[in-house]
């Protein structure tokens, strides 16, 4: 029969296991059946704060007696109930200390193996804010909106409950970035978080998307939920009256906000933010500084708006547009030229109104090759008047954009068309609306002179209704001003029509242009112009805008 060990071979067993469990980087804390301390390492005391002298033989729940109850104390627990190992992490308040933990139950008691894991954990927070956080605002990202507005959709879905989404964007905020620099206006968005975490509640949600967009997530907005979001959204609008200080600047900022409301809707994340970011466009539209509801018609009206740019891509390719040329008279009705004037043969619509389609080609710069080919088509009619008697002299009036005019290379643009057409430039008009004057004066009148040395002219278009400045406006090298129509129709009424009119006419004169009467209708209108001492006139009493063959028809008439 073997003999039981000799004492000193049992104590050195146990130097070697506490020497080993000294040299561990892992904290040791065993444990009795009855929760008295047996036996802790140096690593354990060192985490948790303790001496060995002190708590050997004393029971760890009375060491430390915010942890009953908790994490630790269930899973302890467990692992002596269910006789099996346990493995769990948790953040134990009074030492601020994230450990992973293992607990071996055994028939002398516990052992719990544990470590310090608070460096990863606060890495993998700052891989989480990093996710799901904006770095400069420390609001909530895109992503995790997304998120959290899916499951307020889903609640609202399930409970009927009512929740808005307000869509902010700044006005003019671009004026800090170029004024003060880009480094100012992060300041002003980190105040301007600040300002809309404090206009809101703690359950709802402030995020940043990017730029200067933020939206608002309100949750669960009771029995009136309109009237509720409403309140909410004037008094986010309330939070920008007073001025930020931007590194002891003050500066003002004005806030547009779209608002959605969503209840029992089957609506995705996507859909709700888009009716809310279509709502904040028509609250910059109609002024900024407030806020605008989402309703369906502005759905529609973008969805109009979508089908008709993309239809005007179509039709450039598909060389759907034509031009109708308008005829202008001296005051006996001699022809002296005609107005180009675009016109779009739509293959379902038929023909679409350049009121309509005009704006849309601007705001999408398709006014660029727009514009080029109209001037191209006009130029091809000049060359084919130059070889008949009948039609050499006419001069023809081509309308030009802002966006066209104010390219750099628009000059350059006309003087090839000119020498490709063969178009003499004398007999070519363009046609400058009073705004598109209005910016860098310096430029337009060098780009004016340019083509006026070879002959090109100019005419200033709806003369009166914008805001020319008689300090520039001799300096433009201007043939004829054409007055608007809305003039001419109501000089005949009670107003200031008839002594605008006479004003427009003597400011021509005197500065030596022509004047060029635009709407006329009637006969007493053609009266009335040709009293006031008009030069020409063009309007539906001379004739509509016609396609080439019937405009050669009513010149030959």
């Amino acid at each position: 029969m073997q003999s039981p060990p000799k004492p000193h071979t049992e104590a050195l067993h146990a130097a070697c296991l506490t020497a080993t469990l000294e040299s561990i980087s892992d904290a040791v804390l065993m444990l009795g059946h009855a929760w008295e301390i047996r036996y802790l390492n140096r690593n354990a005391e060192l985490l948790l704060e303790v001496l060995r002298g002190d708590v050997v033989g004393r029971n760890v729940w009375e060491i430390f007696p915010e942890a009953v109850g908790g994490t630790y104390y269930r899973a302890y627990h467990e692992a002596i109930d269910t006789n099996k190992p346990v493995t769990f992490e948790e953040h134990y308040a009074p030492l601020n200390l994230w450990t992973e933990v293992r607990a071996y139950p055994s028939e002398e008691g516990l052992t719990i193996y544990f470590r310090d894991v608070s460096e990863r954990k606060a890495i993998e927070a700052e891989i989480h804010h990093l996710a799901f956080y904006d770095k400069l605002t420390s609001l909530p990202n895109r992503q995790l909106l997304m998120d959290r507005l899916e499951q307020t959709l889903a609640l609202a879905r399930r409970d009927g409950t009512v929740g808005a989404v307000l869509f902010i964007d700044l006005d003019d905020f671009k004026s800090i970035n170029d004024t003060r620099g880009h480094d100012k206006g992060d300041m002003l968005l980190q105040l301007v978080a600040g300002r809309l975490h404090d206009a809101v509640r703690e359950c709802d949600t402030v995020a940043r998307l990017g730029g200067d967009e933020f939206v608002v997530l309100l949750a669960d907005l009771g029995l009136d939920g309109e009237a509720s979001a409403r309140e909410r959204a004037a008094r986010v609008l309330r939070a920008f009256d007073a001025p930020f200080d931007v590194d002891g600047i003050e500066h003002y900022s004005t806030p547009s906000i779209g608002v959605a409301l969503f209840c029992g809707e089957p609506l995705s994340v996507e859909e709700i933010l888009k009716r809310a970011d279509l709502a904040m466009y028509q609250a910059k539209a109609a002024g900024r500084n407030n806020f605008v509801f989402f309703d369906p018609a502005m759905q529609t009206r973008v969805t109009l708006r979508a089908q008709l740019e993309a239809d005007m891509r179509r039709a450039l390719a598909n060389q759907e547009f034509e031009l109708h040329y308008q005829p202008l008279a001296g005051m006996r009705g001699e022809i002296a030229g005609v107005e180009a004037l675009v016109r779009w043969r739509h293959p379902q619509r038929g023909l679409v109104s350049p009121a309509e389609f005009i704006p849309v080609a601007e705001e999408t710069n398709m006014i660029l090759p727009l514009g080029r080919w109209v001037l191209w088509e006009a130029c091809r009619v000049l060359v084919r008047w130059a070889g008949d008697p009948a039609t050499d002299a006419l001069e023809m009036s081509v309308n030009v954009s802002m966006v066209q005019f104010h390219r750099p290379d628009f000059c350059e643009q006309v003087l090839e068309v000119l020498a490709q057409t063969g178009a003499r430039p004398e007999r070519l008009r363009l046609e400058l609306t009073e705004s598109l004057l209005l910016n860098d004066v310096e430029c337009t009148v060098a780009k004016m002179q340019r083509l006026r040395a070879v002959g090109v002219s100019f005419a200033l278009d709806d003369f009166g209704t914008g805001y020319s400045s008689l300090s520039y406006l001799h300096r433009l090298p201007l043939s004829q001003l054409k007055v608007d129509r809305s003039f001419i129709w109501g000089a005949l009424a009670e107003g200031h029509g008839a002594a605008i009119v006479r004003v427009i006419v003597a400011l021509g004169k005197t500065l030596g242009m022509t004047v060029l009467a635009e709407g006329v209708e009637t006969e007493a209108q053609l009266a009335f112009v040709t009293e006031e001492g008009c030069h020409f006139y063009q309007g539906y009493l001379l004739s509509k805008p016609l396609p080439e063959d019937q405009l050669t028809a009513f010149l030959c008439r």
